[in-house]
């Protein structure tokens, strides 16, 4: 008896699509309807795609090798994030994120700058520069609204299945973590949560499994330009890993997310994820100071216990955080690629454009 090929997976979305994306089909529906082209439609959010997906790889990279000060390589000022700050009442979630005020050419030309790190998430960098040629028209049809041309859908969606692999890796990599010896290293994150030295971990790993059921995880990943070096303190390419798991309670990102102590660790967050209402996690860089770290480890708790509380497993929950969790900021990843994906996501298809990561490639 012949078996069937397991099915390709796309990215996982929990839960039943939320009431509020009615609006969302419904303006669809009503443009389409007043004659806006459907190849222009499927080529706009084609398009998003592939621009978030690199403005993804170029923060997270580029926070890796250069931690607090990643800002510093972005060499183009715009003016338009400074502009934007005045309009308070219009925040978006990434009103903050100096990646997103870079035209499509800065976005090129800073990946570029930074080949070695982002590289391997791309194509041969010969051929990603020649591609770069049509892509750019294909945008500046985009940003004046200009009709497209019939094969730019085509030639867009090979380029995001040329990059499906790219993406698989960064994402796999980012979830390898390891649990550092603390026979063999001996920085501060490592002494104070591995072995329990940091004052934090003395008074809450015991206290937070006995009262409310919530562990702590804390691990270490390498970026895959990276390489393992001798000491975990201020190594650039590596991440640390903060993730706090409950049994019962669950944790509200948004309040967590607005907690005066998490505020106070922001600058040094990576990331702030959770996959689900019972798991959130915190990612720092190893490249910034580590005592800062394995303290901002312990406000993570702290604020962590503080904003948790016993949740309803009802069928509304999945739709009700996911609400909660959306639109925050350029940081908080929730329910994302980020949580889902790591070596065991095969096979996969990242950005369903007709591409897939068939087996779990080297890197």
């Amino acid at each position: 008896m012949s078996s069937n090929p397991t099915p390709t997976r796309e990215i996982p979305r929990h839960g039943p699509p939320p009431a509020t994306d009615q609006p969302i089909h419904d303006a669809l529906h009503a443009a389409v309807g007043a004659g806006m082209p459907r190849r222009s439609l499927e080529l706009y959010a084609r398009w998003w795609q592939l621009e978030t997906w690199l403005r993804d790889l170029a923060y997270v990279e580029l926070r890796a090798l250069r931690g607090v000060s990643w800002i510093d390589a972005l060499k183009t000022a715009t003016g338009r994030q400074a502009q934007d700050a005045a309009f308070t009442h219009m925040s978006s979630a990434d009103t903050d994120n100096p990646l997103a005020y870079l035209d499509y050419r800065q976005l090129v030309s800073l990946i570029d700058d930074h080949w070695d790190q982002c590289g391997y998430a791309l194509i041969e960098r010969q051929a990603w520069a020649g591609r770069q040629i049509e892509l750019a028209r294909i945008r500046h049809r985009i940003g004046h609204v200009r009709s497209a041309h019939r094969d730019d859908l085509g030639r867009l969606e090979q380029t995001l299945r040329d990059l499906e692999r790219g993406r698989f890796i960064s994402y796999a990599s980012y979830n390898r973590r390891q649990v550092p010896d603390p026979s063999e290293h001996a920085d501060p994150v490592t002494t104070g949560w591995v072995r329990r030295r940091h004052p934090t971990a003395q008074r809450l790993i015991a206290h937070a499994q006995r009262q409310y059921e919530t562990r702590l995880r804390i691990g270490i990943s390498k970026r895959p330009c990276a390489r393992w070096p001798q000491d975990l303190a201020d190594a650039p390419g590596l991440l640390w890993h903060a993730d706090f798991y409950m049994r019962e309670r669950t944790i509200d990102l948004r309040r967590l997310w607005h907690d005066s102590a998490v505020a106070d660790i922001q600058p040094l967050l990576v990331h702030l994820l959770a996959d689900n209402p019972w798991h959130v996690g915190f990612t720092f860089t190893a490249v910034d100071d580590a005592q800062a770290v394995s303290d901002a480890v312990g406000a993570a708790f702290d604020a962590v216990l503080l904003c948790s509380g016993v949740g309803l497993r009802d069928d509304d929950q999945w739709t009700r955080w996911r609400h909660r969790a959306s639109d925050l900021d350029y940081r908080v990843a929730a329910a994302g690629p980020w949580t889902t994906i790591d070596e065991n996501t095969v096979p996969v298809s990242l950005f369903g454009a007709g591409g897939e990561v068939e087996s779990t490639p080297p890197w």
